[in-house]
């Protein structure tokens, strides 16, 4: 029954000064009706789009800039935009993108701060891992307020750095420390035997920065995985079965690692008997599961038995669920060579 009823525009009280016949001007006050104003969207749509289109950190100053406050305003209300450090902002769907943090927290923490631990590893190359928060080490009296994704050292001693592209990162060794002692306690071990064995890491460089760490957690473990990594076990797979499969003074005469030449090529078994001639190949389930990876282990034991080794593949459930199997079928082997 209201269908024909006219729109009712919001009410808004205005004062003018009419003029009168008998005499001077009188203050009147009445009301009219107005129509609200209605906000464009053309500025909006134009700064998200620029946003998306360089998945970068924009200052707050360039964005007022080049649109206006009140548009800013309105994309982070709307969720187009994130607020990725104080008084940076990236298009919503990089908020999370590992770079894009990276910058914004490489203008925040300057000059004085570095990018340490798996975000260092990340920035310097390495792939094993995505950082999901970012380690930076500041000096102790630094005041900045964090970003949400950031866990801050406060130290007298900032370690030294080098500018990785156009980043202030830590050298690897200081990063493998700092990568141990934020993991968690099951993933250490195979989080650094994975950087060991495909950064160039300095044994010697990192045994100085685990002696002048304080509050390294399972600071001994840590010092084992290093050994272990200079003898040659290069993942979480070949550490197992060094330390509760293959150890003590029935497995010395193995080489870990050890190079033979076949074929024109050097291969490395995870472990060679050269007296007997038998190799270990220890197959982790990442690195074998797919075909391409098949094929390529079906050639190796061929090139490998070209030149008279034998081979004994064994997987991780192998060595984590039977031991003593794993043991006694190489023993096996031994006595039947």
């Amino acid at each position: 029954m209201h269908q024909n009823r006219p729109r009712r525009w919001p009410r808004r009280t205005l004062i003018h000064r009419p003029r009168t016949r008998s005499g001077p001007r009188a203050l009147a006050r009445h009301t009219v009706r107005v129509m609200p104003r209605r906000r464009s969207a053309p500025s909006l749509v134009s700064m998200t789009t620029a946003m998306q289109s360089a998945p970068r950190p924009w200052t707050r100053a360039e964005l007022e800039a080049s649109w206006s406050g009140r548009t800013l305003s309105e994309a982070l209300r709307r969720g187009f935009i994130a607020r990725i450090a104080p008084a940076q902002y990236v298009h919503a769907a990089y908020s999370e993108d590992p770079g894009c943090r990276l910058e914004a927290v490489s203008s925040w923490m300057a000059p004085s701060g570095v990018i340490s631990g798996v975000a260092a590893l990340w920035v310097r190359g390495w792939r094993g891992a995505e950082p999901e928060r970012i380690d930076v080490v500041l000096p102790r009296g630094s005041k900045l307020a964090r970003p949400a994704f950031v866990d801050t050292l406060r130290t007298d001693d900032v370690p030294a750095s080098d500018v990785v592209r156009g980043l202030r990162v830590v050298g690897v060794e200081d990063a493998a420390v700092m990568a141990w002692r934020r993991a968690q306690a099951d993933d250490r071990k195979g989080l650094l035997l994975d950087v060991l064995r495909d950064m160039s890491v300095r044994a010697s460089v990192l045994r100085e920065r685990v002696d002048s760490t304080a509050r390294i957690p399972d600071r001994d473990g840590l010092l084992k995985v290093v050994a272990l990594a200079r003898e040659g076990v290069q993942s979480m797979l070949e550490y197992i079965a060094a330390t509760e499969v293959f150890h003590g003074p029935e497995w010395r005469d193995w080489e870990r690692q050890g190079a033979i030449a076949v074929g024109g090529r050097v291969l490395h078994p995870d472990m060679v008997h050269r007296a007997s001639r038998i190799a270990i190949e220890l197959d982790g389930a990442r690195h074998h599961s797919d075909d391409g990876q098949r094929r390529r282990d079906i050639e190796r034991d061929a090139l490998l038995a070209s030149v008279g080794f034998m081979v004994i593949r064994l997987t991780w459930e192998d060595i984590t669920r039977r031991p003593e199997w794993c043991r006694r079928r190489v023993r096996e082997a031994l006595a039947a060579r």
